[in-house]
């Protein structure tokens, strides 16, 4: 990358925090919500990739099964799949720890 256009880019980049930054400062309620959205899609995330783990792993069912009874496409759960490591031996693991997990 040439000198100018690294300069360029390092003042756009300054330009969007500073607005991300102002952003922040007027609407934190905004952003608190968004961070919390974030954790809410996270967890959401983490544990159907849990019951997909459990699934594929423990009851032999293929991506597209899995798919389907999880209202995903088959290329996310094989990415679940493949992304995610089982943390949990059944199906049954993973509702005593939503019920007394957090309340998200």
């Amino acid at each position: 990358m040439t000198t100018k256009k690294h300069s360029k880019r390092k003042a756009q980049l300054t330009k969007y925090l500073e607005q991300l930054d102002e952003f922040n400062w007027h609407h934190p309620t905004q952003v608190s919500e968004m961070v919390d959205s974030q954790h809410e899609r996270d967890n959401r995330t983490y544990y159907l990739a849990q019951i997909s783990l459990i699934l594929f792993n423990n009851y032999q069912q293929s991506y597209m099964q899995i798919s389907q009874m999880l209202n995903m496409s088959s290329r996310t759960a094989r990415r679940l799949t493949i992304d995610y490591e089982q943390d949990f031996d059944s199906l049954e693991e993973i509702m005593e720890e939503l019920q007394n997990g957090e309340d998200w």
